[in-house]
């Protein structure tokens, strides 16, 4: 029989990262929408505190001729950024038992 793989693949927890950052992302974006004056709740959930960018805004360029391609990267990291992470390790650990 074979041997399961108990620990995570780099792939896997990449994209787990991943997703956790993307569910982040649209949780901050529903925070921002809350109308009235919860500005210091805003503030707290949706303040990009760390900035990560890459190429950006001067994108590496790769121009072959006929084609041209340009490669960047940009995210920032709020509060809510990593209590996506967490919930999606957390949901996968627990959907992989």
């Amino acid at each position: 029989m074979a041997k399961r793989n108990e620990g995570l693949g780099v792939g896997m927890v990449v994209l787990v990262t991943v997703v956790g950052l993307v569910i982040g992302t649209y949780l901050s974006l529903l925070i921002g929408l809350i109308p009235g004056d919860y500005v210091v709740i805003k503030e707290i959930f949706t303040f990009n505190f760390i900035p990560l960018s890459i190429g950006y805004p001067n994108a590496l360029l790769v121009d072959i001729g006929a084609v041209k391609f340009q490669f960047g990267l940009q995210t920032q990291f709020n509060l809510l950024s990593f209590v996506g992470i967490v919930i999606a390790l957390w949901v996968y650990r627990q959907y992989r038992g």
